[in-house]
Parts: C-alpha cells; sequence; structure tokens
C-alpha cells in the first residue's frame, strides 16, 4: 500500500522539535475549533497556530480529504498529554465543536455526511500506518495499541480531565471513530 497523497508538508512549521523516536502503538484522533477553509490554507492555519504553541502533530486531514503529514511517524510530537511517546496523532480540520449539542455533533460528523471525504483519508492514513508500523486497526482506549481518540486519552490517563474533542458516538459522544477503524480495515484488506 502506497502512503496516502500529501498536500502539505509540515516538516517546515515543526522543525527541530522532533528530538526522539519512539515505537508507535496507538493513533490519536484530533478535531481542531477552527473553520473549513477550501485547499490547504485551513491546513496550513492548523499547523502554525500549534506551533506558535509549541504543539506538533504527525498529520492534519480537512473536510475535502486534503492532507499535511510531517513524514517521519516515529518522531515524538507533543500532541496528547499521556500518550505520546507511543502514539501518532491526527488533527481534522472540524467547526464542529461550535455546535451546541452532541446530536447536533453526531449529524455533522456523520459518514454519510460531507465529512465523508474527511473520515476516509482518515481511515487511509490509518491502514497505511496499520502496514507501515503494525499499529493495529482496532479501537482502543488508549490503554492497549490500536486506533483512539483524544477524549479516550483524556479519559484513560487523567481522569477525564482535560479534552473532549473526538467523544466517540459509541461512548455518548459524537464522533464515528468505529466507522474509521472500520473503514481502515476494509482498506487495508483492498476492499
Amino acid at each position: 500500500m502506497r502512503r496516502p497523497k500529501v498536500d502539505v508538508d509540515l516538516r517546515p512549521y515543526f522543525k527541530g522539535e522532533e528530538p526522539t523516536t519512539h515505537k508507535k502503538t496507538l493513533i490519536v484522533l484530533h478535531e481542531t475549533v477552527s473553520h473549513d477553509a477550501p485547499g490547504t490554507s485551513d491546513i496550513k492555519g492548523v499547523a502554525s497556530f500549534m506551533d506558535s504553541e509549541g504543539l506538533e502533530i504527525h498529520g492534519i486531514v480537512d473536510i475535502e480529504g486534503l492532507s499535511g503529514w510531517a513524514y517521519e511517524p516515529e518522531h515524538v510530537y507533543d500532541h496528547v498529554l499521556g500518550a505520546n511517546p507511543q502514539s501518532i496523532g491526527f488533527e481534522q480540520v472540524s467547526d464542529v465543536p461550535f455546535l451546541k449539542t452532541n446530536a447536533e455533533r453526531a449529524k455533522a460528523w456523520d459518514p454519510r455526511s460531507k465529512r465523508r471525504k474527511q473520515l476516509n483519508k482518515v481511515a487511509e492514513w490509518c491502514a497505511w500506518l496499520n502496514q507501515r508500523l503494525g499499529i493495529p486497526l482496532k479501537y482502543s482506549d488508549g490503554s492497549t495499541p490500536g486506533i483512539t481518540t483524544h477524549w479516550d486519552i483524556s479519559e484513560t490517563f487523567l481522569g477525564g480531565q482535560g479534552h473532549w474533542d473526538c467523544h466517540p458516538k459509541h461512548k455518548g459522544g459524537y464522533y464515528p471513530v468505529l466507522y474509521v477503524v472500520r473503514k481502515a480495515q476494509q482498506i487495508s484488506e483492498g476492499r
């Protein structure tokens, strides 16, 4: 399987901030609190903001399915307190957090919605990372290898104190992490 297409090279944003490498066992899905914009300006804006805050991320995917990638998945980037060394992080450009209720957020993230390209591109990255690094294509709460969310990491490692982004739909939230896992499995199997 070939690496998914990279539309924005994230290395210039995070240059010099990748001092160590570590074996990866987790993929952590995040969502921004920012607006979608046509083209790659939304990806570049997220990367620039993260860099200004001393944060980094391995990948960024927008609503059009465009991707930013930092190229070295083994690098340790600061994107999720409690699991940085063992995880690869993906930000999903999203204005969904501006919505007031989980029902509205779930509708916005529904895989049949306009976010399908974004969810499928994230799944494509997960499938590639499975083949490249052996990260299992299964849902995880963050305590075992697999695909998890920032909400899960906060619950597992910080006692629920911290971030609420990508709160899994099957755990009372809105984000379709199980869809991403199933789609990644299908891509990996060539379906």
